[in-house]
């Protein structure tokens, strides 16, 4: 098991936040819907099956929901906004619009 540990500053009050992994699982993702209600955000996670669709339809297998409260949802959005720039800075501009490789798609290089 791994611990990653975000020092706060103990000298203005704030706590030190331990992340324990060993109960974490990792899972792919190519798809995201948001629902909310006035008292919680549930972020819908899952792959898409065929980024052309089947005529006006298109089938996502839902993996996860994840519920989370108004207050989370908006620290989970500043992070996001931060990370995505950060990226961005070091490897361009994401172009939101492009179709992301399914999880099957192998991208080896070959020589």
């Amino acid at each position: 098991m791994t611990n990653t540990t975000n020092q706060g500053n103990q000298a203005d009050g704030r706590k030190t936040v331990v992340f324990r992994d060993g109960n974490m699982r990792t899972s792919y993702c190519n798809v995201v819907n948001v629902a909310a209600t006035s008292e919680e955000f549930a972020l819908l996670i899952g792959t898409g099956r065929s980024w052309h669709g089947k005529g006006d339809e298109f089938e996502v297998d839902l993996n996860d929901r994840v519920i989370m409260t108004p207050q989370t949802a908006k620290r989970l959005a500043a992070m996001l906004v931060n990370a995505i720039a950060q990226h961005e800075q070091r490897y361009g501009t994401i172009d939101a619009s492009a179709q992301p490789p399914s999880p099957e798609t192998n991208t080896a290089v070959q020589n």
